[in-house]
């Protein structure tokens, strides 16, 4: 019997969400929106498409490894090629930072209730994942961050705004943070969701790249505003000094050639992000106003997705198996230590429109009216 080393005994496979085929056999629907993994509901843009299909002529040949897509990201946040990385996905990217920076004994720090990739990084490093608080209003707690710096922490993960809450630190608690925290510990602030945070909260949403501080490393991705999830494409960008280390430790010929193409005709196609951004303004909105005024208990999202925290783990059953018998699957958050959560992805304007019907008929049979203090 062939035996993986004993540290990987504890790590549980990523179970995404299910299909809407499956949850169209599972229950016996004819029509299912999936409003589960923050895709964008206009697809993607039609030049990145064309780019892609024009790329993948040259399937045969290997590409060139995400260097034109460096070029143009430099260009395009007026940066050197040297402070920019591409990988296949922000997602591989945490990994990739997990595996480089920490040995084991080492400490991440994050927060509970954030993304579960951070989880499963840190664990198959093997290192040790430390987890402070939310606070109340489900944000990150910077200064709960700080105490909890010790000489074993050697990245602290704040994905901001956060999955699954969309909630977000601010650029003061940055500062505040990078002023706390000692030069030699990496601060990975995942941005997967910057475009939708910087139109929604214009004013004190961190400009991250501005501090230029050399232990702090952004994550961005071309998987939301920009349509392309399934090309698995993301970049990380920071100082030289660390930046370096990922260029080194990725595979050769990563992301692939279509991946790239369409990431660099996605970024010329700002149009099509800025309506992606308005469309997602506008459905937040709506379930926002819609899920409080009936009585329901959400975050402050800045993100293209809601959070319904429903108090209680079978409630929250209740309401993601009611949502699916409707016709809409969202996202249970048990996997990200929120048994109490569901979270929901905003969606085109007549998804958007429906679902609040659907949350409206809900509310009024199930939902007690909760004090005002308990409204986020």
């Amino acid at each position: 019997m062939i035996v993986p080393n004993p540290h990987l005994q504890q790590i549980a496979s990523y179970t995404p969400g299910a299909t809407p085929d499956q949850i169209k056999a599972e229950y016996g629907l004819d029509h299912v929106e999936k409003l589960a993994s923050n895709e964008n509901p206009r697809g993607s843009s039609a030049h990145a498409l064309a780019a892609a299909q024009s790329a993948i002529t040259q399937a045969h040949l290997y590409a060139d490894g995400g260097l034109r897509l460096r070029q143009r990201l430099a260009e395009y946040h007026n940066v050197g090629i040297e402070a920019i990385s591409v990988h296949n996905g922000s997602d591989a990217i945490i990994h990739q930072i997990m595996r480089v920076f920490l040995q084991p004994g080492d400490v991440a720090l994050s927060s509970h209730g954030t993304f579960v990739s951070f989880h499963l990084a840190v664990k198959g490093v093997p290192a040790e994942p430390v987890l402070v608080p939310l606070t109340s209003e489900y944000r990150f707690n910077v200064r709960a961050l700080a105490d909890a710096v010790t000489d074993r922490t050697k990245v602290i993960y704040i994905a901001n705004p956060n999955n699954p809450t969309g909630t977000y630190i601010t650029h003061d608690e940055l500062v505040w943070l990078m002023d706390a925290v000692p030069s030699t510990t990496l601060v990975v602030l995942d941005e997967a969701y910057v475009e939708y945070a910087r139109y929604l909260a214009p004013e004190n949403y961190p400009d991250a790249l501005s501090l230029q501080r050399p232990n702090l490393l952004c994550l961005r991705t071309f998987s939301k505003a920009y349509g392309l999830a399934a090309l698995r494409v993301g970049y990380a960008i920071g100082h030289p000094d660390v930046v370096q280390w990922l260029i080194r430790t990725k595979l050769p010929f990563d992301p692939n050639g279509p991946g790239c193409a369409a990431a660099v005709a996605a970024l010329d196609d700002q149009d099509f992000v800025l309506d992606t951004i308005e469309l997602n303004s506008k459905g937040l909105a709506l379930l926002l106003s819609t899920l409080r005024e009936c009585g329901y208990v959400t975050s402050d999202s800045v993100a293209n997705f809601v959070m319904v925290d429903l108090g209680d783990r079978n409630k929250a059953i209740a309401f993601h198996t009611h949502l699916l018998l409707q016709g809409f699957i969202a996202r249970p958050l048990t996997g990200f230590g929120l048994p109490t959560c569901v979270r929901i992805s905003t969606g085109t304007h007549e998804q958007n429109l429906r679902l609040a019907n659907v949350l409206r008929a809900y509310a009024a049979e199930f939902i007690e009216a909760p004090s005002p203090s308990l409204i986020q």
